[in-house]
């Protein structure tokens, strides 16, 4: 428990230092623009760090301690997630991500990004109601992890990458959470499990 304290206290801190200490014009985007960065990156880690416990070890005096562990994560990763959501559709507007938007209406990568955040709210869903079997499980959890990243990283795309002094030279947190769930996806594609479990 102290570590997903510690994840989302980090991930807050993180979201606050970059964007509002070092860009104190963004000081009047608290709650919603500042915070949302947080939850959402800490989500990812979440969801990262899930997987990597589920999958990490099925010896069977191991599978139900890991599995306890991999559902808190789980459920830490979907509170992130569920606060997330309506933050950023309260804000998905041109003032605040003028780089989705065309002249009129979204552009193409703006699109993408709705899309795929969606699709990844359809596999968290999913994950969390199907009764399936472990290497079907695993399939869902790959499909999740891949548009998750999609999802960020077409965000990323759209926004770009900022090292600059405005921001302190920290990286942006759409990389840092884009870097976490591609490790989750490349551990659960390198231990999944057989297709007769």
């Amino acid at each position: 428990m102290k570590a997903l304290v510690w994840i989302y206290s980090s991930a807050l801190v993180y979201a606050l230092i970059r964007y509002v200490v070092f860009a104190p014009k963004n000081l009047e985007n608290i709650p919603i623009f500042v915070f949302n960065k947080g939850f959402s990156m800490a989500a990812a880690l979440c969801f990262s760090f899930a997987f990597f416990l589920k999958y990490r070890d099925r010896t069977k005096d191991r599978v139900d301690t890991t599995d306890d562990r991999a559902a808190l994560w789980f459920r830490a990763g979907t509170m992130g997630a569920i606060a997330h959501i309506p933050l950023s559709l309260s804000i998905l507007k041109p003032s605040y991500f003028p780089e989705f938007f065309g002249e009129e209406r979204f552009h193409f990568l703006g699109e993408t990004v709705v899309l795929l955040g969606s699709l990844s709210a359809v596999g968290l869903y999913s994950l969390t109601r199907q009764r399936i079997s472990t290497h079907a499980r695993w399939v869902l959890s790959m499909v999740f992890l891949t548009t998750l990243s999609g999802h960020v990283l077409a965000m990323g795309w759209c926004r770009g990458i900022h090292f600059n002094a405005q921001h302190a030279y920290l990286p942006p947190m759409w990389l840092l959470s884009l870097i976490g769930l591609i490790g989750g996806l490349a551990y659960c594609w390198k231990v999944r499990p057989s297709r007769k479990l």
